[in-house]
């Protein structure tokens, strides 16, 4: 194996290496994108003891954004539907004034999950967008909320 076949390996090793970077930096590096009027499903969030698990099966939890920044951010909890007013700025989430519709949710579960969701949405802190899906961290950027985006 001469010089030319060595040379050809470190090539590859370096396109790797550039790959993997690339990557990586999607994910740290805020990407802005306009979220006013659009709706998206939760698909994971952040448990009571801070794991990422899957949303229960059958529940569905909303997140819809308003028209324009600055205005409201509301969807369905599982139980319950809510409401905030909202602002976004260099890839930080501000809510403030939520409410949400008080009804008790007989499922097994599901009021913890609710409260989890609740949670974790009113402290988060930064919202990024990657490959087609909404990820909201908090202040430490650890991952609170996954949603995937709601085309129905």
């Amino acid at each position: 194996m001469g010089r030319g076949f060595w040379a050809v390996m470190i090539l590859i090793g370096v396109l790797i290496m550039l790959i993997i970077y690339a990557q990586v930096q999607g994910v740290t590096r805020p990407v802005q994108v306009n979220l006013t009027g659009t709706s998206w499903m939760l698909t994971y969030y952040a448990d009571n003891e801070g794991a990422i698990v899957p949303v229960m099966n059958g529940t569905e939890v909303t997140i819809r954004f308003g028209l324009a920044n600055g205005t409201s951010i509301g969807g369905y909890s599982g139980c319950n539907a809510y409401s905030y007013n909202y602002t976004i700025s260099n890839s930080r989430l501000i809510l403030t004034s939520g409410t949400t519709s008080g009804i008790f949710c007989s499922a097994p579960g599901m009021m913890q999950a609710e409260s989890a969701y609740i949670h974790d949405l009113e402290n988060t802190s930064t919202i990024r967008f990657r490959s087609g899906h909404l990820y909201l961290y908090d202040t430490a950027e650890k991952p609170l909320l996954i949603f995937e985006q709601n085309t129905a």
